[in-house]
Order: structure tokens, then C-alpha cells, then sequence
């Protein structure tokens, strides 16, 4: 199968992939994880492996999906600085796996137009959407701890009084990730089947979006309230001396021995503590080591930066023209109209 030439250079569809995932974590994801779906890794990172698999195929060059990742960080830092550290982790998890991924074709000096490609799109896209939701149940569990699996099982289990005591949570955990499986064989899948429809596409949504450079990007910070950090710090300071003197019985225990207390006040410990400590240094550190980053891609970053008004301009545009579909319908021709206007130069 061959791909003819679909931008002036492949510096510039890099640039133009790199801007595409960026727009969708720094945006979309911010936005997501704004409402705290608990489905945001699996549409923000669905996204991502697709974008990521198309790196893959159009630039396969040793470094380049970890250089992409880098740079994405960077822009999510910047765009959507309220995105919580986990998100950035899964960020790091797919560039990281999918460079890993797609360096094996590397290896075996396979043509990335055959069978082993659709191989490792499914691969890495079911390894990076399972690694979403395996994510959001082991922080559940720190959180909220075993007890909040046994308190599951029993209030389900108390609702439909069976005799027998049934792991309700387990089948509700699995099933979760399961979705995310299932997820990562059709996302894989479809990743897979894009570079070899592109020129089908092309056909049916001739690209011609005209490219607004007039906006410019300006970093955004994260608000702060500071009365609420106020109060909600010292309910940490205090939920901690009673946690503590009740632990290791200094006097009489001020804090009961019911379950579903200790959850609550575990997971608000656990919480807050993330909160203002853990979370600060990590994200610190994490800046620190991005800002270093930024400067030795400068260049490149500012290159990015001006294509990104334009990727925006473009979504929104492609969401207008599928306006004439409907649900699943007017998502995948939302998608085949984005590609083939960001992917081929308008003629």
C-alpha cells in the first residue's frame, strides 16, 4: 500500500499530529477532567492512541512519539494547568508505551504497511486504554482503601439478600477495565485502518477548512481560592490529630470504630494529603523538569504554538460540517473530516 505525500513535509504533519494531540489533552481533557467523568481516560486517551499509532505509520523515526509526548506535557501543562497529576502520568505511559510499541517494527525492519503494524496498533491501544482504567482503581483503593471494596459488597449484597456473599466490587472493577479492553480492540483496530482510508477520505471531504492563524495562544493558570484552601487545610490538620491520637491511643479514642467513618476519614486524609503535599512537590518537580525541557525544544514548541489556533479552528469547524449526522454517526465523520484536513494541504 502505498501513502502519497500529505503535507509539504513530514516535519510539518509531525507538527501538525503533535498540535493535534495536544489540543485534545490540553483541552478536551481539561474539560473532562473538570467534570471528573470516570470515563475521561478512555475518551481522552482514545484520542491520543490514535494519534499516537499515526505518529507511528507517517513517523517512524527512533524518538520521535517520546519527543511528541514531551511537547504534549508541555502544552496540557499550559493549556489545562487544573488537569490532575495522574492524567499526566497516563500521558507519559502512552508516549513511553507507544515507543516501545512501534519500535519493535524498528527492530525487525518490518514495513510499517503490513500485517505487524495493525498488530501493534491493537497492541499498544488495548496496553494504554487498560492502563486507564487499571489506574482509576488503584487510586480508588488508595483513597478509599479495601474497605470501601468490603462496603460495596455488602450494600449490594444486602440489597438483593442473598445467603451466599457474592464479590460484588470484584465484578464491577473487572468489568470497568474489561470496558477499557474492549475499547483498546476497537480503538486499535480503527487506529490501524486510518492511514490506508485516508486517500477514500480525501475523496468524500475534499480538504479545504481555511486555517485561522489570528489567535494566539495564551497560557492559562490555574485559579485559586484561597479561602477554600483555608478551610479545607485545617480540616486536614484536624481529621490528622484526631486520626493519630485515636491510631495510637492517646487517651480515650475520640474517633468511633465504624467502618464506614474510617473510610470517609481515610479517604479525606488520603486526600488532602495529596493535596497539599504530595501533589505540590510531584507537580513542582514535574514543572522543574518540563520548563527544562521546553527550552532545549524551543524552537520546535513555538512551531507547534502556531499551529495550534488553527487545530482548534479546524475541530470546531469539522464538528459544524457533521452536524448532519447523528450520535456514533456524526463522530466518525467528525473524525474522517478532521484527519483528512489536518493530515492533506488544502489544494
Amino acid at each position: 500500500m502505498n501513502i502519497e505525500i500529505i503535507t509539504s513535509s513530514r516535519k510539518q504533519l509531525y507538527y501538525r499530529l503533535i498540535a493535534l494531540w495536544a489540543v485534545c489533552e490540553g483541552m478536551l481533557g481539561g474539560i473532562i477532567h473538570g467534570f471528573n467523568l470516570p470515563v475521561t481516560g478512555l475518551i481522552v486517551g482514545s484520542g491520543a492512541v490514535i494519534i499516537i499509532c499515526l505518529i507511528g505509520f507517517f513517523v517512524p523515526e527512533k524518538g520521535s512519539i517520546i519527543k511528541a509526548t514531551i511537547i504534549v506535557a508541555i502544552f496540557k501543562l499550559m493549556l489545562s494547568p487544573q488537569s490532575p497529576l495522574p492524567a499526566y502520568f497516563a500521558v507519559f505511559f502512552q508516549g513511553i508505551t507507544g515507543e516501545l510499541v512501534f519500535s519493535f517494527l524498528r527492530s525487525i525492519k518490518a514495513p510499517v504497511t503490513g500485517r505487524f503494524y495493525k498488530i501493534l496498533c491493537i497492541i499498544f491501544a488495548t496496553l494504554a486504554l487498560m492502563e486507564s482504567g487499571l489506574q482509576r482503581i488503584v487510586v480508588t483503593t488508595l483513597i478509599y482503601g479495601t474497605a470501601f471494596w468490603k462496603a460495596v459488597n455488602d450494600f449490594i449484597n444486602g440489597l438483593t439478600h442473598q445467603k451466599s456473599i457474592s464479590n460484588y466490587s470484584l465484578l464491577i472493577a473487572g468489568s470497568y477495565v474489561a470496558l477499557h479492553f474492549i475499547a483498546g480492540l476497537f480503538i486499535g483496530f480503527t487506529a490501524a485502518t486510518i492511514p490506508a482510508n485516508l486517500r477514500k477520505w480525501k475523496q468524500l471531504y475534499q480538504p479545504g477548512i481555511l486555517i485561522n492563524t489570528e489567535e494566539t495562544i495564551v497560557p492559562k493558570t490555574a485559579k485559586k481560592n484561597t479561602f477554600w484552601r483555608k478551610g479545607l487545610f485545617l480540616v486536614w490538620t484536624a481529621l490528622l490529630m484526631l486520626f493519630f491520637q485515636s491510631e495510637f491511643k492517646v487517651g480515650r479514642p475520640l474517633l468511633s470504630s465504624d467502618d464506614t467513618l474510617h473510610i470517609l476519614i481515610r479517604s479525606a486524609l488520603i486526600f488532602l494529603s495529596w493535596y497539599f503535599l504530595v501533589s505540590p512537590l510531584l507537580t513542582f518537580f514535574m514543572k522543574k523538569w518540563l520548563e527544562r525541557q521546553k527550552i532545549k525544544s524551543k524552537s520546535t514548541i513555538n512551531d507547534i504554538l502556531l499551529l495550534i489556533p488553527s487545530i482548534k479552528y479546524l475541530l470546531l469547524k469539522c464538528w459544524q460540517y457533521s452536524r448532519d449526522e447523528k450520535g456514533l454517526r456524526r463522530l466518525q465523520k467528525f473524525l474522517k473530516i478532521a484527519l483528512v484536513n489536518s493530515l492533506y494541504e488544502c489544494s
